[in-house]
């Protein structure tokens, strides 16, 4: 089997989702999309999500495609191409906070980095995906995925399953950057809803949706970095892996738990590994059939971008979308016992 994974920067999440598809996967080939989140170099806190430039934005995209190529080794992981999946065309992350904390390259040899900058064309990952049949993971916004598709239309054809941390049943209180509320907006979404609805609305293969309900679930949770510490085996590469954890802990976490003490770290993109194993989500989560009936994409519905209205199926009725609605009993205790097994 192979498996492309598409992720964005600069979230450890992603390098957790490779790692955890590696280990559940060994014998099974895997590619790597990157998506760049639209940044600006030098921001300051009166620069708006807008205003980004492609050439920061690039940039961002090289430098992190080089950090998960340098730091994956240090988890047993070796990433040879990461392709280009494009640069999504919102971000709901001041600009500042990418770059005045966590963009600390502290991990990664400046001089050796230079040699793995170059992302890989992504037309190469066309031609790969048009050779054979692959299943697709996401984790964050669809931008790469329909980049893909659009160059060659005949890619979707190969694709026999998606799954990927995405949407959210409005049930859950969401991640606040100070400003507008989100309400049952949803990051992936919100950051591309046209490849949102091009996916969603488009592909009639498989997909499994795994929402904001089942990543933000406090048993699942971790007060901070020396809580996350407990949760997984002593090795140098989680040793490294928590240090990122440090830096996204400090730059995203802690400012929104000062005005909340229930915020906690969450490895969001994991679920999207856990999905694809098909024994470990039958055990861990609660899918049902779901009917999307719209994906807000267009201007003069610009207010709900971020929202995938979606309901559960009834009987009989036909559908390729498949939706966790939270977790079976224990399974938290068996999420927290796979993210572990992952490290072992």
């Amino acid at each position: 089997m192979s498996i492309v994974i598409f992720i964005d920067a600069p979230d450890p999440d992603n390098f957790v989702l490779i790692k955890a598809i590696h280990a559940l996967f060994p014998d099974d080939e895997m590619k790597v999309a990157l998506t760049a989140r639209p940044v600006k170099f030098y921001a300051t806190k009166d620069h708006k999500t807008w205003e980004w430039d492609y050439q920061s934005s690039r940039m961002a995209q090289e430098a992190s495609a080089a950090r998960l190529k340098n730091f994956m080794k240090n988890l047993g992981v070796s990433v040879v191409d990461v392709y280009d999946g494009g640069i999504a065309p919102r971000t709901l992350v001041p600009h500042f906070i990418h770059f005045e904390e966590y963009y600390k390259f502290w991990d990664v040899d400046p001089i050796a980095a230079l040699r793995y900058t170059e992302l890989s064309p992504q037309e190469e990952l066309v031609r790969f995906m048009l050779s054979r049949e692959c299943k697709v993971v996401v984790g964050g916004p669809m931008t790469g995925l329909r980049q893909v598709i659009e160059r060659n239309p005949e890619v979707a054809k190969k694709i026999t399953e998606i799954h990927a941390m995405f949407a959210t049943w409005g049930n859950v209180a969401l991640m606040d950057f100070g400003g507008p509320p989100r309400g049952a907006q949803q990051f992936n979404v919100a950051c591309d809803p046209m490849s949102a609805n091009f996916i969603l609305k488009g592909l009639s293969c498989p997909i499994y949706l795994m929402p904001t309900e089942v990543t933000r679930n406090s048993l699942i949770g971790f007060q901070n970095v020396q809580e996350l510490r407990k949760a997984l085996p002593v090795t140098a590469g989680v040793n490294k892996m928590l240090n990122m954890y440090l830096f996204w802990y400090d730059a995203a976490v802690k400012p929104r738990q000062d005005k909340n003490p229930e915020e906690l770290i969450y490895i969001h993109d994991l679920v999207s590994a856990f999905s694809l194993k098909t024994e470990l989500r039958e055990k861990i989560y609660s899918v049902e059939p779901t009917i999307i009936e719209s994906v807000p994409c267009l201007p003069n519905e610009s207010s709900e971008w971020g929202i995938v209205k979606m309901r559960l199926a009834k009987k009989r009725e036909k559908t390729n979308i498949f939706t966790a609605t939270g977790f079976k009993e224990g399974g938290e205790k068996l999420y927290l016992e796979a993210l572990y097994n992952v490290f072992k």
